[in-house]
């Protein structure tokens, strides 16, 4: 009941925004394709600092896999791709820039001549998750214009879109948290006065900016900050460039970060190596017979673990000396990044939502991954329903799966 009121709250939004004229003079009158040419542009008064350059990016996808992914029409969550073209990953520098983030779907990046800058905005599809042209973002059909908060300063953007929109925490790490390195290497970093993200309340949000030194008093939101004129706004192109691979920089950057874990906190908790993620805690994609698999999982000394009762550095260090984890799919994984090389993966996925996030990911960071798909009594039709199907794991299929990882359990059943 409470979905269904948001989304008619968000759909309502979206409507009144583009049929209430108010404060049209805000709205962009054309686009900038490329950030890059920005800098010769007097009017957009604009800097552009290149970080990595454009390259091909490649992925090793078992046949098998691909021939399970789910594919529903939309960018993110086709077929996966085995290899990209990447475009340059770089900081672009705006003064007296905007930013306007009223909704969920969109994030319009506006150069002081009134102009969106393309490659730095972004707008996802409600139904599909693909990202679409920056002249469809839907700024150009907004009517009602907020008045923009001032910002003395520096102000840098962590928003990342999509998922990172309603708090999740994948994209916050994987999508927002390795602009920073971009900032870094350009140079920029300690110059930044304010960090504007989602939900500065968000407890990994507070947890994982502390940990890099940056003061809660320099996170601001969209909560009080839906569009924004800063004296100088910093933006980023987005991590995973327009496609789906995970750039190796960034699982560098979030290492070097955040590891080694802290020693006192290996010691006070001895987590077992052997690792098992429950999602009870989650609304949706619930493994149906948990206990059985928790009974099935003991004898080779896996323990349960829920990552929501966690804080982000006992994440850290979970995810840091683990052997091996068996995991529904769910956005906890992204904590992958720290797993040491030849970590073992067992993923679980619903038979609508095979999904290639994890598996990209374990190969980026040198992981062994496995796969089991749960089979659904009725398949689902859209990403929507796909995404929110519990799992009922065949213990069958499990068994041999576990018997191919570890031979015999390593505690007597």
């Amino acid at each position: 009941m409470h979905q269904l009121l948001e989304r008619a709250q968000r759909r309502a939004g979206r409507l009144l925004r583009e049929w209430l004229p108010h404060n049209l003079h805000y709205r962009p009158v054309g686009i900038h394709a490329r950030s890059r040419d920005l800098a010769e542009v007097p009017k957009a008064a604009a800097t552009y600092y290149e970080v990595v350059a454009a390259h091909t990016s490649h992925t090793d996808i078992p046949a098998a896999f691909f021939e399970a992914a789910s594919a529903y029409g939309g960018h993110l969550h086709s077929k996966p791709p085995r290899t990209e073209q990447v475009p340059a990953a770089f900081v672009l520098e705006l003064q007296q820039g905007r930013l306007y983030a009223d909704n969920n779907d969109s994030v319009a990046v506006i150069a002081a001549d009134d102009r969106l800058v393309g490659d730095a905005s972004f707008q996802y599809t409600n139904k599909t998750w693909e990202t679409i042209r920056p002249e469809d973002n839907n700024i150009f059909r907004q009517a009602y214009f907020l008045e923009p908060v001032p910002v003395a300063g520096t102000v840098c953007s962590l928003l990342a879109g999509g998922g990172a929109a309603i708090g999740n925490y994948y994209h916050w790490l994987i999508d927002s948290v390795p602009r920073l390195h971009l900032l870094q290497a350009a140079g920029l970093l300690g110059e930044v006065d304010y960090f504007l993200v989602y939900n500065r309340n968000w407890r990994f949000v507070q947890q994982t900016m502390a940990a890099l030194g940056i003061r809660p008093e320099q996170l601001i939101d969209v909560t009080t900050h839906r569009h924004l004129r800063a004296e100088r706004l910093l933006v980023t192109s987005p991590v995973r460039g327009t496609g789906a691979h995970t750039p190796a920089w960034a699982c560098d950057f979030l290492r070097r970060s955040f590891l080694p874990p802290d020693p006192a906190l290996v010691a006070a908790h001895q987590y077992s190596p052997y690792v098992y993620i429950s999602r009870r805690d989650a609304e949706a994609r619930h493994v149906v017979n948990e206990a059985a698999v928790e009974e099935l999982l003991r004898p080779y000394g896996f323990r349960t673990y829920v990552l929501s009762q966690l804080s982000f550095a006992e994440k850290v260090t979970l995810f840091a000396g683990a052997r091996a984890i068996i995991a529904p799919v769910g956005a906890g994984l992204s904590n992958l990044t720290f797993c040491a090389p030849g970590t073992c993966l067992l993923e679980l996925l619903p038979q609508g939502f095979v999904v290639p996030d994890f598996m990209e990911l374990a190969y980026r960071l040198g992981l062994r991954y496995d796969w089991l798909v749960c089979p659904h009594p009725q398949a689902a039709t859209s990403l929507g329903d796909a995404r929110r199907e519990d799992l009922t794991v065949d213990l069958d299929a499990l068994h041999q799966h576990l018997a191919q990882l570890f031979g015999q359990p390593a505690v007597p059943a």
